[in-house]
């Protein structure tokens, strides 16, 4: 599978996340984007993109804007909430560019709409622990 128009291949080193791609990137800092595309592989048995799909590119991409957001500062998910407004189709390409809301100096709050065909999927809000820091 080709990356879509403007996107490049991430390089995910998770050994999970290796399962579950490819994924796709664009941009750099708080304007990077992340995407997939939903392969067969992703959906269940009524052919809706999987929930637990949809949570796993979410802890990646919110974990990568927190990796930008922290100069690459270890960290760990403590906590996601999510909601899922909309299925999502094989072929259909999920984008979301996370967004920092808080940080403070052990914690740091991200979220994102993830949009396919810019109409909002499901959205998610997390709080990431940094590690090495009280």
């Amino acid at each position: 599978m080709s990356a879509p128009p403007g996107y490049h291949e991430t390089s995910l080193s998770d050994p999970f996340e290796l399962y579950t791609g490819p994924m796709y990137e664009t941009g750099e800092g708080a304007g990077r984007r992340f995407a997939f595309r939903v392969g067969e592989q992703h959906v269940n048995k009524r052919g809706a993109l999987h929930g637990g799909m949809l949570m796993t590119f979410a802890d990646m991409a919110l974990g990568a804007a927190v990796w930008d957001a922290t100069d690459r500062a270890p960290s760990v998910t403590m906590n996601m909430q999510t909601q899922f407004l909309k299925p999502a189709k094989v072929g259909d390409l999920v984008e979301v560019m996370p967004e920092l809301t808080r940080r403070t100096r052990s914690l740091v709050f991200m979220r994102g709409d993830f949009t396919v065909d810019g109409e909002v999927v499901f959205t998610a809000a997390s709080i990431w622990k940094l590690l090495g820091q009280s």
